[in-house]
């Protein structure tokens, strides 16, 4: 077992190893586009770059949540962190001797998305042996405005002037981040799991399906991953159609919509330092369903006023309730999940609430084109009010305050009775030890 001050070692060095990844990741994703659009000719091609780099949360999630499981977490963050740095090293040299065309721009993209995809599913594994649960929220906030803080206030602006510099310093300080990131895991003891390790049956599938069969009969997770998955709906694609709103139904000046993306990430650090302080003044039932009315009512604020000051303060709320709803959703996941499912049950996670991202952002693409933007806003009130109808019956069996202990289990039917039934099978929200699904 892992001692306190250990523990918060290694606490400490996620959390510095997470902001050096976010502010090269920032720097990454400012430049990455305008590096493909100076080197690629064909607009599809540029559109092909964007889509290798979500590939990995379709294509490798499920398979990379089970090696998570099986492996040291330390050591599969370290890894991810020295693939990312390499490839971005391969790109620098392929650019700097005028190879780095159409093809090796897609296979960096979609490596870069692997690494990510192993990275978050151990490092959310991770998290739960490196805090106590009732910190929980807490540690997930300050990791999410540290992200915020770097990749979005940060990383973005200098990315953009980094690239007017020279077309390879973005990529190499992508590369340096990534380095650094690994050197301060370093410090993260590998976390002695208080459960015994999962059997591996030695085929993907097998364990893939563990997880998914302790999950669908988990009701409160399902529907967490439902209603996540509709809450970062809204997000991307009121993202999305944010620069038509600004454009072409308020006829502002293009300098305005990146004022709104700093005030929307202003909003995402708000919540990430306020949520575990929420929780205490309201409970996570409070939040978990008034987050989502938060949500709605501030698109339909957005989509019925042309007041830019408005139009900000709504944007504020939406990225705001969406954040502090998110922190709490996935602290509840982490607590949860039995420790042997932690890596696979983050896969499954993030398969639906961030593979679905192209799909959710055509949709509001589609709604905008057909009814223009505000109506992509007031569609996403809705999806936001469809979330609250699938919590409305979950939200009951969440322990509303922190160290609130979880009702006892129901049991599952066997046999023909089974099919088609979920029922909750869930251990005490922040026990840390093994439980059978």
């Amino acid at each position: 077992m892992r001692n306190a001050s250990s523990a918060a070692t290694g606490y400490r060095a996620l959390l510095r190893s997470s902001a050096v990844s976010a502010l090269g990741d920032g720097v990454r994703f400012a430049a990455l586009p305008l590096l493909a659009v100076a080197l690629l000719d064909n607009p599809f091609q540029v559109t092909v770059l964007t889509a290798a780099g979500t590939a990995p949360w379709l294509l490798v999630a499920l398979p990379a949540g089970v090696y998570v499981d099986r492996l040291d977490l330390q050591r599969v963050m370290i890894f991810a962190d020295l693939l990312r740095c390499t490839v971005l090293i391969v790109a620098v040299a392929l650019l700097l001797t005028a190879r780095l065309t159409f093809w090796p721009l897609v296979a960096l993209a979609f490596i870069l998305g692997v690494g990510e995809v192993l990275f978050d599913c151990a490092a959310q594994a991770l998290l739960p042996g490196l805090v106590t649960g009732e910190r929980l929220e807490r540690a997930n906030g300050h990791l999410y405005a540290t992200q915020t803080i770097g990749r979005d206030l940060i990383g973005q602006a200098l990315g953009g002037i980094l690239f007017a510099v020279s077309r390879f310093v973005p990529l190499l300080v992508d590369a340096v981040s990534f380095l650094c990131s690994a050197l301060l895991l370093r410090r993260v003891r590998a976390t002695q799991r208080q459960s015994s390790p999962s059997p591996r049956s030695g085929h993907l599938a097998r364990e893939i399906g563990e997880c998914l069969r302790y999950l669908s009969r988990h009701r409160v997770l399902l529907k967490l991953t439902a209603a996540a998955t509709l809450v970062n709906t809204v997000y991307m694609g009121q993202l999305a159609v944010l620069i038509l709103l600004v454009r072409q139904e308020l006829h502002l000046p293009a300098a305005l919509y990146g004022v709104l993306l700093t005030v929307g990430a202003l909003g995402g650090v708000a919540a990430s330092m306020t949520a575990s302080h929420l929780i205490e003044a309201l409970g996570r039932r409070a939040i978990l369903t008034g987050g989502l009315l938060v949500l709605a009512l501030s698109g339909l604020g957005i989509a019925a006023t042309r007041n830019i000051y408005l139009v900000a303060f709504a944007y504020f709320l939406s990225v705001y309730a969406i954040t502090c709803w998110t922190v709490i959703s996935v602290s509840l996941r982490q607590g949860m999940v039995p420790d042997r499912l932690r890596g696979r049950s983050v896969s499954v996670d993030r398969l639906f609430t961030w593979g679905t991202n192209p799909f959710g952002v055509l949709g509001f693409g589609a709604v905008s084109q057909l009814c223009g933007p505000r109506a992509a806003f007031a569609f996403g009130s809705v999806c936001a009010m469809t979330a609250l109808a699938v919590m409305a019956t979950a939200v009951r069996s969440v322990p509303d305050r922190i160290g609130a202990p979880w009702p006892p289990p129901c049991e599952v039917p066997t046999g023909r009775k089974a099919r088609g039934h979920l029922a909750r099978t869930a251990d005490h929200p922040y026990g840390h030890g093994d439980t059978s699904p």
